[in-house]
């Protein structure tokens, strides 16, 4: 019986100070950790950009990683949904999405 494979997670940060300088961001760390030590060997989470506030960059890396013949299986994001006017992740994404499932995201 072979192995199965392994699940594939991306990781997006949204955050104008950690896109100009990334060793400011822990989110990064932080959600490997979480996919290292709760989901174990069904998971890889080396998918990792970050990107600033920005419509356009959010959406361009989602479907950058859910268009091509590879696609990756989920996308953690963090950043961006707080209530200031450069925020737009919720606004970013929510287009983006095909069947939308209130409370598990």
């Amino acid at each position: 019986m072979s192995a199965p494979s392994r699940l594939r997670a991306a990781i997006l940060i949204i955050s104008e100070t950690a896109n100009k300088d990334p060793t400011t961001d822990k989110g990064i760390a932080a959600l490997q950790e979480v996919f290292s030590r709760i989901a174990g060997d069904r998971w890889d989470a080396n998918e990792t950009r970050i990107v600033p506030d920005n419509a356009h960059d959010i959406q361009s890396s989602i479907k950058g990683w859910c268009d091509g013949t590879d696609p990756i299986n989920l996308i953690a994001t963090s950043g961006g949904t707080g209530f200031a006017q450069k925020d737009v992740t919720p606004e970013a994404v929510t287009p983006l999405i095909h069947k939308h499932a209130p409370g598990l995201m």
